[in-house]
């Protein structure tokens, strides 16, 4: 089954955001580990964050992306309204018309 993670926050939740960042890196972690992994994740709004190199994590989204083929997207508008677009380690600039078509290609889209 073909799915993607679409991922809108550096963090998952929203109430504790300094348990939110431990919970994202936990989840980033285990992915790198789990059995299954998805064909894209996607990073828009706070999520593009996860990108630079002050994640924690970023060595495991790099396995991800270089190890297992995981295709890791950046909306550019997000990239540009926080002024990080020369910023990030990993992935790659996209477009909304790109990650339009990416979800609609996949059988599974798994919001964070």
């Amino acid at each position: 089954m073909s799915f993607i993670y679409l991922i809108s926050s550096d963090t998952i939740g929203h109430h504790e955001p300094a348990l939110g960042r431990k919970l994202m890196a936990a989840f980033v972690r285990n992915l790198e580990k789990a059995e299954q992994k998805p064909n894209h994740i996607l990073f828009v709004e706070k999520g593009v964050k996860l990108l630079l190199p002050e994640f924690s994590e970023l060595n495991a989204l790099r396995a991800l992306e270089n190890d297992f083929g995981v295709k890791l997207l950046a909306c550019v508008t997000c990239l540009d309204y926080y002024g990080i677009r020369e910023k990030i380690e990993i992935g790659r600039e996209s477009n909304m018309a790109e990650i339009i078509s990416v979800m609609h290609s996949a059988q599974k889209v798994i919001n964070l």
